[in-house]
């Protein structure tokens, strides 16, 4: 059953892509503002790339800026349009809007005629509006490179608890149609999420009608919907699976092959060999929190191929050391036919790695925290229309919510608590990220194959 799903999954990623213009693969000195609602918010998508482009391209410099916001639409994203977007001045902007869009409290089962022509109205305002941010991002940011991407999906087919709204995820669907119709009109490429996320949950569903690439809530992708994202937007730019590939000659001392990588200092020593490897990358860094995922889509062969190969070894169990750490045991044949190091744990790449990605949630972290403060910000300007520079308005605005547990009263005490901070998450979100450009520089690492005496 697992390799009809990869089947499904693999044709929906392949071949659904196929009408639709290549991405390119951001280039060094690139801005990428990634503009959208709460999923984009999150930031978890978004800094999963990030994580590639830091490990897999450190000769690169490319700045990643979160322009999602929580509960934000189309129309809403017009009001914080030019600080969140147009004064970055980005080479690239990434906009995914629908969720919040397409009127989900207006799908529910059998709909009368009001509801059917509400679903339409909803969906003529985001055509409306996208056509707007598309048209304001052109003539404002000095027309820059565009992709869209189809929502993510709304999963009304999983069998949960939680309130269903039967027919969103169908109306998410034509917001797919629109988004690829507002891409031809705009030399823009199209990046499919709603598809082939849609397509994994209706196989895996005939198994287990509780399964979900989506979260709980119908709604907000876990870590192993926002990997799957992040996989189908580096696949379509045509991302490299190759980390590095080495292939050693025990038996001659010599190197036969080097993919992105330079070896030196080959020996033979004990029937084994020893040799030196710079590579010019790091294995990508995959959060454990999405590792559920690995195992359902060719992830691993599509993006993390950190290969080695050692040949002209006699048959027998030998030990792989790197830096003089034991990181393996394989067979000769293993090894003639080649491993991936990509996921092993205890390499010092991968350890080098995990360090970057960390950075890069640190900077995740703070920048989503005073994206919040900032959202929060606007929405009682705009909304409450509450004086956000007078500690005294904001309080008494706080203070007239009966109900101290709902949203906006909650959020209304964060701010009070939090906005003095907000200078400094930005400081901390700035510091985070150049810790993550300085520390992903690969290193060289000695190499040892050793026979194992049983």
């Amino acid at each position: 059953m697992r390799s009809l799903i990869f089947v499904a999954v693999f044709l929906w990623s392949v071949l659904a892509p196929a009408t639709d213009a290549r991405a390119e693969l951001f280039e060094d000195g690139e801005t990428v503002c990634f503009l959208g609602d709460s999923i984009t918010a999150g930031g978890r998508y978004y800094s999963m790339i990030a994580d590639y482009y830091l490990t897999r391209f450190p000769d690169r410099t490319v700045r990643f800026v979160n322009a999602g916001r929580s509960g934000d639409t189309s129309g809403g994203s017009l009001n914080r349009l030019q600080e969140d977007v147009i004064d970055h001045k980005p080479t690239t902007v990434v906009i995914m809007f629908g969720m919040n869009d397409v009127g989900r409290g207006y799908y529910v089962a059998n709909p009368d005629e009001k509801k059917r022509e509400a679903q339409q109205q909803a969906l003529d305002r985001y055509q409306a509006n996208m056509e707007k941010v598309v048209a304001r991002i052109r003539e404002e940011a000095g027309d820059p490179k565009l992709i869209f991407l189809t929502p993510s999906p709304f999963d009304q087919t999983v069998e949960i608890e939680r309130q269903n709204q039967p027919g969103c995820n169908d109306g998410l669907g034509r917001c797919a149609e629109i988004v690829r119709e507002l891409a031809a009109k705009n030399n823009g490429t199209v990046i499919d999420f709603h598809g082939p996320m849609t397509a994994l949950n209706l196989k895996r569903q005939k198994e287990d009608p509780t399964w979900t690439i989506i979260g709980g809530d119908r709604v907000h992708p876990g870590g192993p919907g926002h990997l799957m994202m992040a996989w189908l937007f580096l696949k379509a730019q045509g991302a490299p699976s190759i980390v590095s590939k080495v292939v050693v000659d025990a038996a001659a001392g010599s190197t036969t092959e080097s993919v992105n990588a330079e070896v030196t200092d080959v020996a033979k020593k004990d029937s084994g060999v020893e040799f030196t490897v710079l590579e010019n990358a790091l294995p990508f860094p995959t959060d454990p929190s999405a590792k559920a995922v690995l195992a359902l889509l060719p992830i691993e062969a599509n993006l993390n191929q950190q290969l080695l190969s050692v040949t002209g070894l006699a048959p027998g169990n030998y030990e792989l050391q790197i830096d003089g750490a034991a990181v393996g045991q394989y067979q000769a044949e293993e090894l003639t036919s080649g491993i991936n190091l990509a996921f092993n744990k205890a390499t010092p790449q991968l350890a080098q790695a995990r360090e970057v990605a960390q950075h890069n949630e640190q900077r995740r972290n703070a920048e989503a925290q005073a994206c919040s403060l900032l959202n929060t910000r606007r929405w009682m300007q705009s909304y409450y229309k509450v004086d956000v520079d007078d500690p005294a308005a904001v309080q008494a605005h706080y203070d007239h919510f009966e109900d101290k547990k709902q949203y906006s009263a909650a959020m209304a005490l964060r701010y009070i608590k939090r906005w003095p901070e907000y200078g400094d998450l930005q400081k901390q979100a700035a510091s985070h990220e150049e810790d993550a450009l300085t520390s992903r520089t690969p290193r060289p690492h000695a190499f040892a194959v050793a026979p194992v005496n049983d």
